[in-house]
């Protein structure tokens, strides 16, 4: 369970831990996307990136992703680990697996 719904209406990134997981959770045209938050370039938090549309840019060296599947736009041919996202009630729940 990630939490209330309620508690990411404001912003689109958030940076969130699962156990001792970091995961970066954000949200687009209403929908949320989780991604393991470590660019598959160097680790650095892609929960820190710059958002536009249903890309996340790293920071540090400007990898860009998919959030709706973890391609890495910028390879092409690599993607980073996401993870499935409902909400049931007003909760926002996470599957890890």
């Amino acid at each position: 369970m990630i939490g209330p719904v309620a508690d990411y209406t404001e912003g689109n990134k958030w940076q969130i831990h699962i156990g001792d997981r970091p995961v970066a959770l954000f949200k687009y045209d209403d929908t949320f996307y989780a991604l393991k938050n470590g660019c598959l370039h160097q680790g650095f938090p892609l929960a820190d990136g710059n958002v536009k549309s249903y890309m996340v840019e790293c920071p540090l060296h400007g990898w860009v992703y998919d959030m709706r599947n973890g391609k890495c736009l910028s390879l092409g041919d690599r993607f980073t680990k996401t993870y499935e996202l409902r909400i049931k009630g007003n909760i926002l729940e996470i599957d890890m697996g």
